[in-house]
């Protein structure tokens, strides 16, 4: 059941969401002016009605901002951010993660060229890359047509007081949120451990015998430490819940150096051990390294684009921290 703000709830949430807008050396002198201006608006009307007309807090900040800091028409220039950087997004990661996609569904083939490792990378990223600036031309397009004709009085989203958010307190990263990562971390942790003769757990067996030699001694010891770096991130995270500089930076090392060597074991090759390979072909009577590869290759992108994406929320979440 839904609780309904007080009057000292509204007004503190709505002065914190304008000033968040301007740089930190106006937000003091701004902040005692707006709450001058609905303390001597609300003595005869109710706080709601006193916001509504100043009318929402990204279009006051604009007032006391002066300088226009937008792409289009200032009438749709947060609902266009808003909405531009989740579409850039997700388009490259999705026209990224197809190219690799195809690319190791077509290595299956017996008959195709063998896999250029470099040259597939170097196309995911070209794909990514040319569709995350598609996507922000056609969603600038959209967003000034729309600011250009759209009828006066038109808004995306009619603005309640109700709805504005919470002021933030320094605990910006929910405890069941940071403990879920941090979980996460752990099991992927032991499950790599599993694959490496120094470090498997007794419980795992032998298993790491399946792979071949040089993938357990060139890139096992990289994902352990990318395991590693995600713990340590996780556990930072959930000490201290806020986006600071020291967990984005754990966050986005983290996160890069599992690009990097998710990318390396994407272009490894083999995965497996002759032997591995001999015994299975025995057991079922067809030979699946195709199929073994391709599995594993989807793991390969699955891993680079969460991570990918990942830095990216790191960063802006670091940024959102410094505004507040």
């Amino acid at each position: 059941m839904s609780t309904r703000l007080t009057d000292d709830e509204l007004v503190d949430r709505y002065v914190h969401a304008v000033v968040v807008h301007l740089p930190r050396s106006r937000r003091a002198e701004v902040a005692a002016d707006v709450r001058s201006r609905i303390e001597g608006a609300g003595a005869e009307r109710e706080v709601r009605a006193v916001l509504a007309d100043l009318g929402s807090p990204e279009d006051l900040a604009r007032t006391y901002r002066g300088a226009p800091r937008h792409l289009i028409g200032p009438k749709f220039y947060d609902t266009y951010l808003r909405v531009l950087w989740p579409v850039v997004g997700v388009v490259a990661a999705v026209l990224g993660g197809l190219t690799l996609l195809g690319a190791l569904t077509e290595a299956t083939d017996l008959a195709a060229a063998p896999l250029d490792s470099a040259g597939v990378v170097w196309d995911a990223i070209d794909a990514a890359l040319t569709g995350g600036v598609y996507a922000a031309f056609w969603v600038t397009v959209v967003f000034a047509v729309i600011e250009r004709t759209a009828p006066t009085g038109t808004d995306l989203g009619q603005w309640d007081p109700d709805d504005l958010p919470a002021v933030p307190h320094g605990r910006e990263i929910p405890v069941g949120e940071a403990i879920a990562e941090l979980v996460f971390a752990v099991v992927v942790l032991i499950g790599v451990a599993g694959l490496s003769p120094s470090l498997a757990p007794s419980f795992f067996g032998a298993g790491y015998e399946a792979l071949d030699p040089g993938f357990t001694d060139r890139l096992v010891p990289a994902m352990v430490a990318v395991a590693v770096l995600w713990v340590i991130s996780a556990s930072v995270a959930l000490a201290v819940r806020s986006w600071t500089l020291v967990v984005t930076a754990l966050s986005v090392v983290s996160d890069l150096l599992a690009v990097a060597v998710a990318t390396a074991v994407l272009v490894h090759r083999p995965y497996f051990s002759a032997q591995f390979l001999s015994d299975l072909r025995d057991r079922t009577g067809s030979d699946l390294t195709a199929q073994l590869n391709l599995a594993v290759g989807i793991v390969c992108i699955v891993v680079i684009v969460a991570s990918a994406v990942g830095v990216v929320t790191a960063v802006r979440k670091y940024l959102a921290h410094r505004r507040a």
